[in-house]
């Protein structure tokens, strides 16, 4: 959940300083530090800076998951036998035929479905009104 939370604030932000029509500091900061750059080149740059390195180390991090994830289910499934052995319902744990094998992931699978629509569906939300506050409110 924290790392949901980290990915669309990091979209929000980035979105924000980097892709706004209207500078949200004052130039006269700008002027007064040299005032090489025009205030919204200078944000659109820092936006850039900020949103592309972290969402590189956010890409990086859900890899390295999914990775751990799948050793663990690879350490699962080379001991299945040792676990059989020991038990009958431990049998059930692991599906010989496809039939048994839908049977026992239609219900995570379905679930996983829901969670990423809704997902997809609350960053496409983050998104536009995230542009629309930015065309009303400070357009």
């Amino acid at each position: 959940m924290s790392g949901f939370v980290v990915i669309v604030s990091n979209i929000f932000l980035g979105s924000l300083t980097t892709l706004k029509e209207v500078p949200l500091y004052g130039s006269e900061i700008i002027a007064a530090s040299g005032g090489r750059l025009r205030a919204l080149a200078d944000e659109t740059i820092g936006g850039y800076v900020i949103w592309v390195p972290s969402s590189m180390v956010l890409i990086a991090a859900i890899i390295l998951v999914l990775n751990g994830w799948n050793a663990a289910e690879e350490r699962r499934w080379t001991s299945r036998y040792d676990l059989m052995r020991q038990s009958n319902a431990a049998a059930l744990e692991f599906p010989e035929t496809a039939e048994e094998l839908r049977l026992k992931v239609e219900k995570p699978n379905r679930d996983m479905g829901r969670t990423l629509a809704l997902g997809a569906f609350s960053m496409f939300m983050v998104v536009m009104i995230t542009v629309v506050t930015i065309v009303y409110a400070l357009g």
